[in-house]
């Protein structure tokens, strides 16, 4: 066992392959993790115990009795994995309980307040306690069985064993063991060993609104316009497929047909405070100008006829990036990263590059399937950060080690559900995930899922497939008694309402980012992360810390317009008026269609700003404070909000204090503006 910073512990089993997560993105940890109070390793020299058959690698870590495993990255169809078995394989369609998904990462938490990395890049299989082996603890001290059917579900262990591990393909693997005070703690130094989490630019944390497929030059500057006339908060508007002379596979040159000056228009998208984000995948197509130099430095398959960069040699991503650094000289600010995840099943087609494919780099195509998202990430964070500029962009696939890179996860499945639990689970394993909205079937739906989505990481509305605003669809729609719906200026409001309750969040969202920048707790959590050692969170998916003084409960979509509220321990308000609530408690609301159930933790301060339609360097926010109890305090980030100084001159961090009627700390400054104070 080799210690390796502040309660973080490697564990060498065996002889660890050639390519690994750690080995081939070479994460530069956090100075702020051997910062941390030091813990000592939960296992001995010897517990983790390795078995190598023909092919694979089997390693068996403790697990107590009354642990409860949570993690593996983006999980889509479960929470809690206690007696689960988990494949940890990138796939773009998670459509059962596997473990494959967008971004699934080799990365468990225990309530006992540790994690466990497993350095791997195969599709390593997870068996969370659910299998008991002759000889084992369990049998020697003759554990009862449950004895009827209800008690043998797998929700549960049931005392049946230690985590498991097959790695296949090998012959060892590091073992990374994180030991915290808690369970957030242990999160947080995982976060921090991998880089620290992403930062992103105000901008970022505004609407991205993705256009229509076919959208031209002419229908994007006239959607800039109307978001603008109809005071619709945008700072993003994102391009999809079209763009380019072909998609499938990519050429990344322009279509002049439909943008005859791209420059021209980001410049003009620029004047009203729009940031352009492009679609794109990594597959090259014979057609494209960098299609030669890539050719010997891809892998030796096809995908959609074109070649798939090997992104680990140096000599390919200066190609790719180098071609990227001509699109965003022109003005583009960002990128979506799509279908770097493959599809295995019929959801969206049998595509991508098999397993035995070999790159030129040394790996494998399980071993890339693993690693291509990221290593994508990388390549095209050059181009921004050559020019000392902060991006926010999205990807489809991710794996261990994420939280540094500014890309959030995404996906062409849509059940609100899943895309509610994938918001949960991602918080977990170091990766992001926004349940973005596309196009509804009512009203209803729509107001549901763009609620949720504004207390997400990266709030998308992606109209890709409709030429309009997905709030302009029901202006003529009626209801089963036959009645007109509202108008489409109604719904417009209400939308335009929920837009303007994420813009008059963003202080209080970027200060939350910044302590997952520097202290590695996401902005963004399920209750287990905060309060581990309380029964009643444990299956807890759908409610969520957001940053240290919110908590907010969606309504989803099809599951019923009354829900069961959990709050923990302490006293609650409702955000908007005030009223209390006792912890340790379930309630039951049947809240409106514009009701959101968001709480503030009593005896906290947030920042609340008046809404702007976007945001830039030159920003200046009038902040309201919320006070919830008699004395609150609350921090407010001073930085330019744009570039990468932060990471080398820390922003300055404002403490404000206040009793509701003096304020301590907020200074008059370039970034904000103090309003006026409102208590509840």
């Amino acid at each position: 066992m080799e210690k390796i910073a502040s309660g973080v512990y490697r564990i060498t089993a065996g002889e660890p392959e050639k390519f690994t997560p750690v080995k081939i993105l070479k994460p530069v940890p956090s100075e702020n993790l051997d910062r941390l109070p030091d813990n000592p390793c939960p296992f001995g020299d010897g517990d983790i115990k390795k078995k190598c058959a023909e092919g694979s690698c089997t390693l068996e870590i403790p697990l107590g009795d009354d642990e409860d495993i949570y993690g593996f990255g983006l999980q889509l169809k479960s929470f809690r994995q206690s007696g689960r078995k988990k494949v940890i394989r990138v796939n773009s369609d998670p459509a059962a309980d596997l473990g494959d998904s967008h971004g699934p990462v080799p990365f468990y938490l225990s309530t006992a307040g540790y994690g466990v990395f497993v350095d791997t890049s195969r599709f390593a299989t997870f068996y969370c306690g659910g299998s008991k082996r002759k000889g084992s603890r369990q049998e020697r001290e003759n554990y009862p069985s449950v004895p009827n059917e209800e008690g043998h579900h797998f929700e549960h262990k049931a005392h049946s064993g230690n985590m498991f591990v097959r790695i296949p393909s090998a012959k060892g693997a590091d073992v990374y063991v994180f030991a915290g005070s808690t369970m957030k703690d242990a999160l947080a130094r995982y976060n921090l060993f991998s880089g620290g989490g992403a930062f992103p630019p105000l901008w970022g944390l505004g609407i991205l609104y993705r256009c229509w497929w076919h959208t031209d030059e002419e229908h994007v500057l006239s959607m800039a316009k109307q978001f603008r006339d109809e005071k619709i908060p945008c700072d993003v508007l994102g391009l999809e497929p079209g763009w380019q002379t072909n998609a499938y596979s990519c050429t990344f040159e322009w279509d002049s047909e439909k943008y005859p000056d791209p420059e021209r228009m980001c410049r003009e998208a620029a004047k009203s405070g729009y940031k352009i984000n492009l679609w794109e995948h990594c597959y090259t197509h014979p057609t494209s100008p960098v299609f030669k130099m890539l050719y010997p430095l891809s892998g030796d398959s096809y995908v959609w006829d074109g070649i798939i960069p090997d992104f680990t040699l140096s000599e390919a991503r200066d190609v790719f990036a180098g071609r990227h650094d001509e699109i965003v000289e022109q003005g583009i600010m960002g990128f979506k990263l799509d279908e770097c995840d493959g599809g295995d099943y019929l959801c969206t087609g049998n595509w991508g590059f098999p397993e035995f494919t070999k790159f030129p780099g040394g790996l494998d195509g399980e071993q890339m399937r693993s690693e291509l998202g990221l290593l994508y990430q990388k390549t095209m964070l050059r181009p921004f950060e050559k020019r000392n500029i902060r991006v926010w962009g999205q990807s489809r696939a991710s794996h261990a080690l994420a939280a540094p890179y500014p890309y959030v996860l995404y996906s062409d499945l849509y059940d609100h559900s899943d895309f509610i639990r994938g918001l949960a689970t991602s918080a977990l394993g170091g990766v992001m995930w926004s349940p973005e909205v596309r196009q509804t079937g009512s009203r209803e739906e729509l107001i549901r899922r763009l609620q949720a989505v504004i207390f997400s990481p990266l709030a998308v509305i992606n109209a890709y497939m409709i030429p309009s605003p997905p709030w302009k669809q029901y202006d003529h729609d009626r209801n089963l008694a036959g009645d007109f719906l509202p108008d489409a200026q109604e719904l417009t409001n209400m939308c335009r309402s929920i837009f303007e309750l994420r813009m008059s969040l963003v202080p209080y969202l970027y200060e939350a980012f910044y302590v997952y920048y520097s202290q590695g707790i996401p902005p963004v959590r399920p209750l287990i992360a905060d309060y581990a050692d309380d029964m009643n969170v444990r299956d807890i998916w759908d409610e969520f810390m957001v940053g240290d003084s919110l908590l907010f409960a969606p309504v989803i979509w099809g599951r019923g317009d009354r829900r069961n509220v959990y709050l923990p321990e302490g006293k609650w308000k409702n955000f908007f008026d005030g009223t209390e609530y006792d912890g340790g408690k379930s309630y039951v609301f049947s809240p409106g269609l514009t009701e959101i159930l968001l709480f503030a933790r009593d005896e906290s301060l947030v920042p609340f700003a008046d809404p702007v339609l976007c945001s830039g360097a030159d920003t200046v926010y009038d902040v309201s404070l919320r006070l919830y109890g008699k004395h609150g305090a609350c921090r407010l980030i001073v930085d330019d909000g744009t570039s990468l100084r932060y990471r080398t001159e820390k922003p300055d961090v404002l403490l404000i204090e206040t009793d509701g009627k003096d304020v301590a700390g907020f200074e008059p400054n370039e970034r904000y503006r103090f309003k006026d104070i409102i208590a509840f």
